[in-house]
């Protein structure tokens, strides 16, 4: 806090009269001391005022390591797990040893030999996935002691972690375990959307405020030149012939990308299909086994289109406050709707051929996704609730819409079914971070800080 000037003042004057009268005390001991006890007090003086910076790192009383190796990172993969520390410029430094070991096993050496001084990144190919691992690095010193780093935690695996950030706008990619985020390719904003494309192993993201669609690589770089489409908010891909289909309330209509016919990897920026009055589409789902392309609308209209001409085959008016998420039960040849008023919303299911509105569940908090497990036909639910409250809850269903599993205390957004499990990645708005759900609705796996993530897609090659 900040004093009145005049107190500040009279308090100085104080305590300089204190400081002088000490010193004048001080002097007449040392007077009547001996030579020695002068010595020994100026020593101990000296010492009580030393504020010497303790720069090695590998000192105990260094502020910042408190002694400990600090920057020791592994990192899982496919098959390996890679891991790496920063330099260390440090006078009688020997070299380096890695150390792994099973959660409850003892840490043995990883390997026959050391790293030299100067290295700075090493590996481990002897791995299983899906098996954890914990690593840690050694530091020897010439004066026969070692520094330990903290321990960490790997589970190397298959999958390929995708995930959008609000915060400062990325695509990003995580390691198999979530634990490390590989990448996060910045963004000049936010994109309203991403889907995977299996054929091209790459994925496509719709930037509203550009009238753009973008394909990276897993990898995260540019696949193709950008395609224009007036205010973009909905992507969908058809894996078995590589066509993209993207939802364009601002044009109103839906256009279809097919491949590019000198180089199938990319896309001809031509439309191949264009959907026309449909009123405003908000969702687009496209599936494999089912061989329809599913619309959404502002106005509340379902319809389900012939992916070769954009021909309606069925049309549902649901009303509401518009369509708000689709997901396709393909197995079945059916699809879940989820409509939106106000806060509350509403679950439909709806068979092709079928002109019955089936409603499953009413008044759910403010729906904004929907996920259908392949192996299963149980739909998962994201019930983000009010924004910023962290009220919301992810639930799976059965096909009759019995509640098999729910967790609460979450602000949910984004969702996508693990094909290796069926459990349920979310973007987890309150933590932070992806959260795995197993089928009961346990988290068992949460990643690491993404800047307010909303969006998670999980490949398995």
């Amino acid at each position: 806090g900040h004093f009145p000037r005049g107190r500040f003042d009279a308090m100085s004057a104080g305590r300089a009269e204190a400081r002088l009268a000490g010193a004048r005390l001080a002097s007449a001991r040392l007077a009547g001391a001996s030579l020695a006890g002068a010595l020994i007090a100026a020593a101990l003086l000296a010492g009580g005022c030393s504020t010497r910076e303790r720069l090695n790192p590998l000192d105990p009383k260094n502020d910042r390591t408190q002694g400990a190796l600090t920057g020791f990172d592994a990192t899982a993969a496919d098959g390996i797990v890679e891991f790496r520390w920063p330099a260390l410029s440090l006078e009688g430094l020997l070299g380096y040893r890695v150390q792994r070991w099973r959660p409850g096993e003892a840490p043995q050496a990883l390997g026959s030999s050391d790293y030299p001084p100067p290295s700075i990144a090493g590996e481990d190919p002897d791995v299983r996935n899906d098996s954890t691992y914990v690593y840690r690095l050694v530091a020897h010193l010439a004066r026969g002691d070692s520094v330990l780093s903290p321990p960490d935690t790997v589970t190397p695996g298959v999958r390929r972690i995708l995930a959008l950030e609000a915060g400062t706008p990325a695509f990003a990619r995580l390691s198999p375990d979530a634990r490390d985020v590989l990448f996060a390719r910045s963004a000049l904003e936010a994109y309203e959307d991403m889907e995977l494309d299996l054929k091209r192993e790459a994925v496509w993201l719709a930037i509203e405020g550009l009238d753009l669609v973008i394909l990276k690589t897993l990898d995260g770089a540019t696949l193709a030149p950008g395609l224009t489409v007036p205010g973009p908010v909905d992507v969908a891909v058809s894996n078995n012939r590589g066509i993209g289909w993207v939802a364009s309330p601002a044009g109103q209509r839906v256009v279809a990308f097919g491949p590019d016919p000198t180089n199938p990897d990319l896309v001809n920026p031509n439309p191949q299909v264009t959907i026309n009055a449909i009123g405003h589409p908000r969702v687009v789902e496209a599936g494999t086994l089912d061989p329809g392309v599913w619309i959404g609308n502002d106005e509340g209209s379902v319809y389900r289109v012939r992916p070769q001409d954009g021909a309606r085959t069925d049309e549902w008016l649901l009303g509401a406050g518009g369509i708000r998420a689709i997901a396709l039960d393909q197995a079945a040849g059916a699809a879940w709707i989820a409509t939106r008023s106000g806060p509350a919303s509403d679950l439909y299911y709806l068979a092709p051929g079928d002109s019955a509105r089936t409603l499953v569940r009413r008044n759910l908090s403010n729906v904004v996704d929907l996920a259908v497990d392949p192996q299963t036909g149980d739909l998962w639910v994201s019930e983000r609730g009010a924004p910023n409250v962290g009220a919301g809850r992810v639930s799976r269903l059965s096909r009759s819409g019995a509640t098999l599993a729910s967790a609460s205390s979450l602000e949910p957004y984004g969702i996508d079914v693990d094909p290796l499990d069926g459990s349920c990645w979310v973007s987890d708005l309150r933590s932070a971070r992806l959260l795995r759900l197993t089928r009961d609705c346990v988290v068992t796996r949460a990643s690491s800080l993404l800047d307010a993530p909303y969006a998670v897609r999980i490949h398995v090659p």
